[in-house]
């Protein structure tokens, strides 16, 4: 099944919800992109709006999802991983720390999200499952998978790349809380959470790794 066009838009839509894949999974996966914080040399959102794309809320990883408060590559890539058998949503981005020489300006798989469950978030849905992040250091260089690494957003990832991701991950360190903790420190004002007037979030309360860290 392919995607709901306008699904974004259409509060009409009809719910997807029914064919999306928790079971059965297979071990396979897609690319995400997002943009970095060039303040900072984990591999968080740009928070601080310093690319000038807007102060980015995705991955959203203070509750471990893609997709929670921004509808982003909904049609593209989110609804199609929902809908499919694939297990594992690959984040990446470009590296913009210069300090951090070797990765500036290179592209980097840092980490992974496990499919679980979906949020339904209003007009569109998030996908939530356990979340993985590393280092620069030993994140997983983007030219290792395809020829041109800066031209891409968003590609599946086969069975026999994906077990060469996740055997590249495998026994390095999970830096997820120390990510979530940079966020927090750097996005003083909570302009990428939910948590402003008139604005509910279920995760603030139970769930949500940014306000259950001390």
């Amino acid at each position: 099944m392919g995607y709901i066009k306008g699904f974004c838009r259409d509060r009409n839509s009809i719910d997807p919800e029914k064919e999306f894949i928790f079971v059965g999974l297979k071990e396979e996966g897609r690319l995400q992109y997002f943009f970095h914080s060039p303040s900072s040399e984990f591999p968080i959102r740009d928070v601080l709006n310093e690319q000038k794309r807007g102060h980015k809320t995705e991955p959203h990883i203070e509750i471990e999802a893609e997709n929670y408060i921004s509808c982003c590559y909904q049609k593209n890539t989110i609804l199609p991983f929902l809908m499919s058998r694939e297990k594992y949503l690959f984040l990446f981005t470009t590296c913009k720390k210069k300090a951090l020489k070797g990765y500036y300006g290179r592209r980097f798989i840092i980490g992974f999200l496990k499919k679980e469950r979906s949020i339904k978030c209003g007009t569109h849905y998030a996908v939530q499952g356990k979340v993985k992040l590393v280092s620069f250091k030993n994140a997983y260089p983007l030219e290792l998978f395809v020829k041109n690494p800066l031209k891409i957003r968003t590609r599946k990832v086969a069975l026999a790349k994906t077990k060469d991701i996740l055997k590249h991950f495998r026994g390095r360190k999970n830096i997820l809380n120390d990510c979530v903790q940079e966020i927090r420190r750097l996005d003083e004002k909570c302009k990428t959470c939910k948590v402003v007037p008139k604005v509910r979030c279920d995760f603030q309360a139970n769930g949500c790794k940014r306000w259950g860290i001390k």
